[in-house]
């Protein structure tokens, strides 16, 4: 790499403006020919943080000490990887023109290869903004992202565009200013004699600078090939290194303190709209080491918001195997089930339920512990696999009030015993021992918390579809009492003590996720079971006038079961 000439650093340094640098984190007020704020580089109430006069060139922190430059500052607040990338940035920033020393002949190649590749990327970026507000052909493509709840501004920023159908477009721009096609395949733009884009809206896939390193094109509604088509891998792009949309986020990142990680472009167009300026998507199935030590360069702490069905658990799970080593928070947002960010977008309200969604973050570990349960099956041996992943799980993370509450978690959600759950206390992440860990649960056990969630989820609904139940429908006496103070509309927050852990098992329901159908099913469900008892009871006892009235009963309840199933006609 070329050395910086040290006139440029002289120059960056006496250009780059601090004020308006830790402006962008810290809050900075003028008093006394000073400014100050509450240092960023550790937790205080009162401002001990100031920018030493009379050029504020520098800064230092009464209370902890912390002290440097504009330099300094990037390297350890805005994440920089080096000193050389620093002063890029502040010239790049500034104003400063940038010189290096001299260098060998294949040094200085190297690095115009670099630029002028740089410079096409920025022109291609250029070319398909210019593409989808100025042709006709980009109507339809207009249009959906209109529909989609997109508007010109929000498309603007984040610089979405548009590649024409007609094959060559974008070539033929390039070289009539002096790009050859060597030069457009090596930047990824060119295959064969035609552009690598064709009749696709265009997303810019930019470093943590803003250097634009690639594109990702999504493929016209209703048009053939792959939905979603991404310049080539190779030495310049690595996918699996980069953020979409970590430029745009990183002024907001750096003053919350966190980052929002979704699933694709639209996702992050979806959360800025709705005011969440610090998203960014992975642009695959799972977030790598590279791209959290990308993140933990802006901010301490990750969101993720996946998609809440087995392979999004799955992605969040490899997650937190990428992360070890690397000192960040890992949090979780739970959509509304079936929906994502984009949809959000364009639906009713929905912009307000993202930004609720943004701002209601929970453990990472202890959502992945409650949906790896709610998956379990009833049988040992599913029991038994979704407790093995559990125990891989909280291994991976180090101690912590977290890594406790999901163990609470999963001992109540899996009626772990306490051999067991003394074995999660103390796992190391390694794979468990093959065989059966966990008695199946019983069936009266799976249908009565099956209908006290489901009760609890539903409000008023399912305190109604308790309260008409007749004595001896729960045969668990914690059931039982669970279910009487469901009924008179008790806080599990208030519940005696014994039942908390029953509490927070049965809280793993959402009311968005149920309907008023489910809770009548699991009603006669139940009913049924309870018959069931019953019925062999009066058997045993030989009362057979019982028994009659006790199948009459049974029989009612399973034509309501099927009536149930099969649904309105």
């Amino acid at each position: 790499m070329a050395k910086l000439d040290a006139q440029t650093i002289d120059a960056v340094r006496e250009s780059a403006d601090l004020v308006e640098l830790v402006g962008g984190r810290v809050s900075l007020t003028k008093r006394g020919g000073r400014w100050w704020g509450c240092c960023p580089f550790h937790e205080e109430r009162s401002p001990s943080f100031s920018l030493i006069p009379p050029d504020a060139r520098r800064y230092f922190c009464f209370g902890c000490g912390a002290t440097g430059d504009a330099i300094n500052w990037m390297i350890d607040k805005e994440g920089v990887g080096s000193f050389q990338e620093a002063i890029e940035t502040l010239a790049e920033r500034f104003g400063v023109t940038i010189r290096y020393q001299e260098s060998s002949p294949q040094e200085e190649a190297v690095r115009k290869v670099s630029e002028r590749r740089l410079e096409l990327l920025e022109r291609a970026a250029n070319f398909y903004v210019t593409c989808l507000w100025g042709m006709d052909e980009a109507g339809p493509a207009r249009m959906y992202l209109s529909e989609r709840g997109f508007d010109e501004v929000i498309l603007r920023r984040y610089g979405v565009g548009y590649a024409p159908s007609s094959g060559r477009a974008l070539a033929e721009g390039a070289m009539s200013k002096g790009f050859d096609r060597a030069q457009l395949a090596d930047a990824g733009l060119a295959r064969g004699s035609g552009d690598f884009f064709q009749g696709r809206i265009m997303f810019p896939i930019s470093d943590a600078r803003g250097r634009v390193l690639g594109f990702g094109g999504r493929v016209m509604p209703g048009a053939d090939g792959p939905k979603y088509v991404n310049s080539p891998e190779g030495p310049r792009f690595r996918k699996r290194e980069l953020l979409y949309g970590l430029h745009e986020a990183r002024p907001a990142a750096a003053k919350s303190g966190w980052v929002a990680v979704v699933e694709g472009y639209t996702d992050v167009l979806a959360l800025a709209l709705a005011g969440v300026e610090s998203a960014v998507a992975c642009m695959g199935t799972s977030l790598t080491s590279q791209q959290l030590r990308e993140v933990k360069r802006v901010a301490g702490e990750v969101r993720l918001c996946f998609d809440s069905d087995a392979a999004g658990e799955s992605a969040a799970f490899r997650t937190v195997e990428a992360s070890k080593g690397i000192p960040l928070r890992l949090s979780a947002l739970r959509l509304p089930v079936g929906s994502d960010p984009g949809d959000l977008a364009s639906a009713p309200d929905g912009l307000s339920v993202l930004k609720g969604v943004a701002n209601a973050p929970e453990p990472l570990i202890v959502a992945l512990v409650r949906s790896r349960c709610r998956r379990a099956g009833a049988s040992s041996t599913e029991r038994d696999q979704a407790f093995g992943d559990i125990e891989r799980l909280i291994g991976m993370v180090g101690q912590s009030l977290e890594r406790d509450e999901a163990i609470r978690l999963a001992v109540s959600l899996l009626a772990i015993p306490p051999t067991l759950a003394a074995r999660l206390e103390g796992a190391t992440g390694q794979a468990v021992p093959a065989g059966a860990t966990l008695p199946a649960l019983g069936r009266d056990d799976e249908l009565e918390r099956g209908l006290l969630g489901l009760a609890l989820a539903t409000g008023e609904a399912g305190k109604g579809a308790l309260a008409g139940l007749p004595g001896g429908t729960f045969e668990n006496p914690e059931h039982r009492e669970a279910a009487a103070l469901i009924a008179d509309g008790v806080d599990p927050q208030e519940w005696p003590e014994p039942l908390m852990p029953l509490a927070g098992a049965l809280r793993s329901r959402r009311a968005d996720e149920v309907g008023e159908a489910e809770l009548l099913e699991a009603v006669l469900r139940l009913q049924e079971r309870a018959l069931e008892r019953r019925l062999a009871a009066s058997r045993e006892g030989g009362d057979e006038a019982l028994m009659i009235q006790i199948q009459a009963l049974l029989n009612r309840v399973r034509a309501a079961l099927r009536d149930q199933r099969r649904g309105p006609e």
